[in-house]
């Protein structure tokens, strides 16, 4: 899709956008889609784009998954999770209906925010300020994205790790088919799960130069990548580009936590997540990073992540 292609959606959606960049490489920060990034290079937009979520609105038996760059709460199920308040899985109506605002902003730069009224599976509120600071650094070939995920807890509740988690959690989406893959730096086998079944060993082969991860399949997976991980990539060699994605270390006093989907009266003790890749047999994929939650919610605490995503040609 052409940058002006997405554009046109988001106008005839009447969707507020601001672009950071120039025509030719930067991002689109869809304000009124989840705050969502859409990022290009020659002026391709190289994350995967849903029209339908431009011109509809999710409702809790149906959810328009926009693509993009997307920013939610971790983790996503469990009994402290936040996609099973009502007991089925759902996208909190206070994320998709979230209206971001610019706080500030500059050619390359840009803060915005949003107020999103969180409620775990146990029924708690977590009233949240959401912030995206993103700053682009652009090369002859390539767009260096570096992006600074916060939340900041509004409670007037000190909440200990019992009762609430809440960690950062960034889904860049990209299409995939059997010209994709995704790869991972050389590790052991140990630092890479499954978090759901079936396994997904047959996709993945380790090669000198590390880990490559096939992306055509018939069933969904999703791959947990431990604190061990430096990052991971993502190659489509048929529109000949590729994504590579790290994170810094965690602020003293976060922990990584299990992010993964799972049934809501489970404990959430799972192993912690760094990184992660998502793959739907519907034909998209996902790079994750994911923050850490603090040692217990007191009122204005902030949990950050801090990523930096290189787009570039193959």
């Amino acid at each position: 899709m052409k940058l002006i292609d997405l554009i046109q959606l988001l106008e005839r959606g009447k969707r507020r956008y601001h672009l950071v960049g120039d025509l030719k490489h930067g991002t689109v920060i869809a304000l009124d889609i989840e705050g969502r990034l859409f990022s290009y290079l020659d002026g391709e937009v190289l994350n995967r784009v849903n029209p339908e979520a431009f011109s509809d609105f999710s409702s809790r038996t149906a959810y328009l998954n926009p693509g993009g760059d997307g920013f939610w709460p971790a983790p996503e199920g469990s009994r402290l999770g936040y996609e099973y308040s009502t007991g089925s899985w759902r996208v909190p109506p206070s994320l998709t209906n979230a209206r971001w605002q610019v706080l500030e902003k500059t050619k390359t730069a840009a803060l915005v925010g949003a107020e999103v009224d969180l409620i775990n599976s146990e029924g708690r509120g977590i009233p949240c300020l959401f912030t995206r600071h993103i700053t682009l650094e652009n090369c002859s070939n390539q767009l260096t994205q570096k992006v600074t995920e916060k939340i900041q807890y509004l409670g007037r509740e000190t909440l200990t790790q019992e009762q609430a988690l809440l960690a950062p959690w960034s889904l860049c989406q990209f299409d995939c088919d059997a010209d994709s893959q995704v790869r991972l730096p050389p590790c052991p086998s140990s630092e890479i799960w499954d978090m759901y079944s079936p396994e997904s060993t047959v996709h993945r082969q380790l090669h000198p130069e590390g880990w490559q991860v096939c992306m055509k399949t018939d069933f969904r997976f999703q791959l947990g990548l431990s604190e061990q991980v430096s990052g991971l990539e993502f190659c489509d060699f048929r529109r000949k580009f590729k994504v590579q994605r790290t994170a810094e270390p965690l602020a003293e006093g976060l922990s990584y936590i299990d992010i993964a989907d799972q049934d809501p009266t489970n404990q959430p003790n799972g192993r912690p997540v760094r990184f992660s890749a998502y793959c739907d047999p519907s034909g998209f994929m996902e790079i994750e990073a994911a923050g850490g939650t603090p040692k217990c919610l007191e009122p204005e605490a902030v949990t950050a992540l801090q990523i930096t995503t290189v787009f570039s040609h193959c």
